[in-house]
């Protein structure tokens, strides 16, 4: 049976203040004419009418204020204002359209969003959940059914049935549980989420900057600490053993793993079921590319008859 972790599983939707709104009439106001306006919305919101939006003749010219208003208020009812901001950002560290627009109260505007628990991750590009305030399985700004590339981890306990046959029963859920903060510490301390968890193992995912990396890190941060656990605590008859193994695609994200259909999670899965000896992680042709040469260095290829290759992490002791 699935069981969600105890990672907030609604998504973050973010308190948007008087003041912010405040800032981002204003920021926009001063900044673009209201065709650029227009422009500017039409990413986020697909045919935004300006006119049938704020009931002004079409024969009639918007003033930039009452423009500006009513495209933040939408954006707000619609949820948008993270990505609305993202945006801002971007268009004045880039421009739009092939002009340059400088756009103020920006850093005033990001530091009202910080207050309520979000930050800028000037990597990426992309604000993010701040995790020492909370963490939701959507990172605080994911929206429900949109696809992005995900880089997922995937970890399997090895002879699970055997184990639950040989061993008390307290014996093994405590280890089940150990199992589980070793997983849960590796992925979240880069910035991972475990979607889910079934007992003796889950699904962890990773979409920020370097994904890949903090993906594979993880993996061998789970093989070294099992490691360590099973000499100095592992308490069962015979030591904890897992399959790991790391794969990057797209996917639709559902806050409900439940409903969640995903070819690139079937595939970390078949993966992980196929391709990966106890003790090892395997990690995907695409992953393994995004690494840098001295990660990739660690990898082994593995010798199987599929359209790309993979590569293996095992522990080994230098000679």
């Amino acid at each position: 049976m699935l069981v969600i972790t105890g990672i907030g599983r609604e998504p973050y939707r973010m308190h948007v203040s008087g003041w912010l709104i405040h800032l981002l009439v204003r920021a926009l106001a001063e900044s673009m004419d209201v065709r650029s306006m227009i422009h500017m919305s039409r990413r986020l919101i697909r045919n935004y009418d300006l006119y049938e939006q704020t009931g002004f003749s079409r024969n009639m010219s918007i003033p930039n204020k009452d423009a500006a208003a009513r495209i933040v208020r939408d954006m707000k009812d619609r949820e948008l204002i993270i990505p609305f901001v993202t945006l801002l950002i971007d268009i004045h560290q880039k421009g739009l359209g092939g002009r340059k627009y400088r756009i103020p109260y920006l850093k005033e505007a990001v530091r009202e969003m910080e207050k309520t628990g979000v930050i800028y991750d000037r990597n990426s590009r992309m604000f993010c959940e701040n995790p020492l305030v909370r963490r939701t399985n959507n990172w605080g700004v994911l929206r429900e059914h949109e696809e992005y590339i995900f880089t997922f981890l995937h970890t399997d306990l090895v002879g699970n049935t055997e184990l639950v046959r040989r061993n008390p029963e307290d014996i093994v859920h405590a280890a089940y549980s150990d199992l589980r903060k070793i997983v849960q510490s590796a992925v979240e301390k880069r910035n991972g989420r475990i979607w889910n968890w079934e007992g003796d193992g889950g699904l962890a995912a990773f979409y920020f900057s370097n994904k890949s990396t903090c993906a594979v890190l993880s993996a061998i941060e789970i093989i070294h600490e099992l490691y360590i656990y099973n000499r100095i605590s592992c308490r069962l008859n015979k030591p904890l053993r897992v399959r790991i193994a790391v794969h990057s695609g797209p996917c639709r994200f559902r806050r409900d793993f439940e409903q969640l259909e995903s070819d690139t999670v079937n595939k970390t899965i078949e993966i992980q079921s196929r391709h990966t000896r106890p003790d090892t992680a395997t990690i995907s042709d695409g992953v393994y590319h995004m690494l840098d040469g001295t990660l990739a260095g660690r990898m082994e290829n593995l010798n199987v008859q599929t359209s790309a290759p993979f590569y293996s992490y095992k522990l080994k002791w230098e000679k």
